[in-house]
């Protein structure tokens, strides 16, 4: 029989370790710009998210959200908050400092959130229940944009902390990361770093400002401008830019307390019938003179009562004067304490404050 001889396959060829020590240094040098930003990410913090701080800083505009929620856990323990100043970035005009002079309670927080909404405040209250917080005075600030939001949003910069959500941390902090990369603000937030100047076209992203939060009370304080109007308020509202002419007559803003908001209102007032708390609604006097919807105003009334519900939208003695007023979206402490006086007062009534204030 004859004999077979068989040849062996050829054993497949691989590429040269040169060659394979090419495509990892192609790959390391092509990763290096990305390896940098997240590395500058995690040094940095920009958004002051990843790490702990017992004071927070302007810089960039932080997540307000995130930073009163944090300077509440950090202080809680110490001082043990019972009142709270609830709203949105509208209530820089209401100082805990001034507040404390008609409750008498110095363990008072301002817990607010940058373009907050109804379901923040109520997310807001449960996690302060939750806490264990005795709640003893409320004062939620609203319009018509608080009222009409009832869910939480992606924007990095207004999505409510985690820890009122039940969110997961991680996509929680995605947001922010994502946004360091998003129109390369990586590359203004090294500027700004390196030679303290905000790119043009970036300060929606950047405090240009000044200012800063009160470590205890966590007020928004904004000195530099109060100080800029002290000193010269002809020349700060000749230059502002911010307060552009009014209508002659303001058209009232549309109705948006619908089924889930209403919900939500019903849940803030069993919170608040829970701990018996002294709470009142301000709606807030803005610079367009905007009326808020009379369905919106008599659902807020039927579901608290009259003596809490203060409306000071529309034209009145305190949206007159321009010089209440920051800029269009934001009024100004002396403002704050006029309300405050108004609705303490002992004889203010369910619709003094309205009255009092030009209605």
């Amino acid at each position: 029989m004859p004999t077979v001889t068989t040849t062996p396959a050829p054993s497949p060829q691989r590429p040269p370790l040169r060659g394979v020590g090419k495509l990892l240094l192609r790959a390391f040098l092509l990763s290096l710009p990305f390896s940098t930003v997240v590395g500058s990410y995690l040094l940095l913090d920009p958004f002051q998210v990843l790490y702990h701080y017992d004071n927070y800083t302007v810089q960039v505009i932080p997540n307000r959200d995130y930073v009163s929620t944090q300077t509440f856990v950090n202080n809680y323990p110490q001082r043990p908050y019972q009142s709270f100043i609830l709203g949105n970035s509208r209530t820089l005009a209401f100082r805990v400092s001034d507040w404390v002079k008609y409750t008498h309670d110095p363990l008072s927080f301002h817990y607010d959130a940058l373009a907050e909404s109804l379901f923040g405040v109520w997310k807001k209250l449960q996690f302060l229940e939750d806490q264990g917080s005795k709640l003893r005075h409320v004062l939620i600030v609203c319009d018509q944009q608080l009222l009409a939001q009832t869910q939480d949003v992606d924007a990095h910069l207004f999505r409510k902390d985690p820890r009122l959500t039940g969110e997961l941390p991680f996509r929680f902090q995605l947001s922010f990361f994502k946004a360091y990369l998003a129109n390369y603000f990586f590359f203004h937030y090294w500027r700004l770093k390196a030679t303290g100047a905000v790119t043009p076209g970036m300060e929606a992203m950047f405090n240009t400002r000044g200012g800063g939060f009160a470590p205890v009370t966590n007020d928004m304080l904004l000195t530099e401008v109060e100080q800029m109007i002290a000193t010269d308020s002809m020349g700060f509202y000749a230059h502002n830019p911010g307060l552009p002419p009014r209508p002659a007559q303001a058209p009232v803003s549309p109705a948006v307390i619908g089924p889930e908001a209403l919900r939500q209102l019903l849940a803030i007032r069993r919170i608040l019938e829970r701990h018996h708390t002294d709470y009142h609604f301000v709606i807030s006097p803005l610079y367009a003179q905007e009326p808020l919807n009379p369905a919106d105003v008599a659902c807020l009334v039927r579901t608290f009562g009259p003596e809490h519900v203060h409306d000071f939208s529309g034209v009145n003695e305190l949206t007159r004067y321009p010089g209440h007023y920051y800029e269009e979206s934001h009024y100004r402490p002396l403002v704050g304490r006029k309300i405050m006086q108004l609705i303490y007062a002992k004889d203010s009534t369910g619709g003094g404050p309205r009255r009092a204030a030009g209605h």
